[in-house]
């Protein structure tokens, strides 16, 4: 099948059309928006603006040749304040209990999310428990891989402050260092993000396909990869930019509402049930496109027939062994909004 981005940018606007406004469906819309609040527990990020100001700013307190002194005397005044160390040490425990839970309930969200996309229905429970054996597995692989990027940021980031300080502290040539490593970060900053792109975007639908391990989801997706390399990278590319725009047309929306939508958006739930089409669509983008890019991914049928018919809440009606090989099909006796 011939790689269109247009014709995947099309067919995934028709389903979103069709799944959440033909009709529309608020109870419908509280559901996915539930399964897609679970699976974005996955999606984190973190900028970096406040360190690298810190990092080119001379002026003494933030002089990196001063940090390891500086780490020191805050190290000893927090271990003087006994209470204050426990304090801070069952924080950060109770952090990490409670992101290890939201990483292993996003896991199993990811596929309750793909699978009510896939089949055109809104359900939780059956997802939750059929599911749960690709879920738990993508939960360990993201443990084993954060575990990875934290050694490898902080072993990058320690070899530069040290590396850094000492040129500092000779008053040594500090640009070719700066330039040098504000590229070993661009690298690694971009190659861990289509790392994580890769995961969640194909080789989790390539797991749910084929009912695989993360590590078998791996293996398919690198032996196409090493076959069409340029056009996954290109699709990463297509749904950042997605991703931009969208977010930018609902802050628009918010404003546009007096700021009350804003206020409604970053309500944990309720802000991911109001902005529903946009995962919506970038999900059903990634079926469209890894249909075209690879057949035996095929998660929907023939994805060039427009998809039409109501979905029903408990999802009776709209299996795939019930309407045929395209899930997302004409059903017989449906009619067009």
């Amino acid at each position: 099948m011939a790689i269109s981005y247009s014709r995947s940018l099309g067919g995934a606007w028709r389903r979103t059309r069709h799944l959440l406004f033909a009709p529309w469906d608020l109870g419908r819309w509280f559901v996915l928006g539930f399964t897609a609040w679970l699976a974005g527990f996955l999606a984190s990020g973190s900028g970096g603006g406040q360190f690298l100001q810190q990092v080119f700013d001379q002026d003494e307190r933030y002089n990196i040749a001063n940090w390891p002194d500086q780490a020191g005397d805050t190290a000893r005044s927090v271990m003087a304040e006994a209470w204050l160390f426990i304090l801070i040490l069952g924080l950060v425990l109770l952090f990490v209990v409670v992101g290890v839970v939201m990483l292993w309930v996003g896991s199993r969200g990811q596929f309750m999310f793909l699978d009510n996309l896939v089949h055109r229905r809104t359900e939780v429970s059956r997802p939750w428990r059929e599911y749960g054996p690709q879920g738990d597995g993508l939960f360990l692989w993201q443990i084993v891989f954060s575990i990875l990027v934290v050694l490898v940021v902080g072993g990058l980031v320690l070899a530069g402050v040290l590396w850094g300080g000492a040129l500092l502290a000779m008053d040594a040539a500090t640009l070719p260092f700066f330039l040098a490593a504000g590229v070993v970060a661009f690298v690694v900053t971009v190659t861990l993000a289509y790392v994580e792109f890769f995961l969640l975007h194909a080789v989790v639908p390539v797991m749910y396909r084929h009912r695989c391990g993360v590590l078998e989801g791996w293996r398919r997706f690198g032996a196409v990869f090493s076959r069409q390399p340029g056009h996954l990278v290109l699709f990463g590319l297509l749904q950042a930019g997605i991703a931009v725009v969208g977010g930018a047309i609902l802050v628009m929306a918010g404003l546009a509402t007096c700021c009350v939508g804003l206020l409604l958006m970053a309500i944990p739930y309720l802000g991911t049930v109001i902005t529903l089409p946009l995962p919506v669509f970038q999900r059903y983008l990634d079926l469209e496109f890894l249909a075209r890019l690879e057949p035996d991914w095929d998660l929907l049928g023939d994805v060039d027939t427009p998809v039409s018919g109501q979905v029903q809440g408990d999802g009776a009606v709209v299996r795939t062994e019930d309407v045929g090989p395209d899930a997302g099909g004409p059903e017989t006796g449906s009619q067009e909004p």
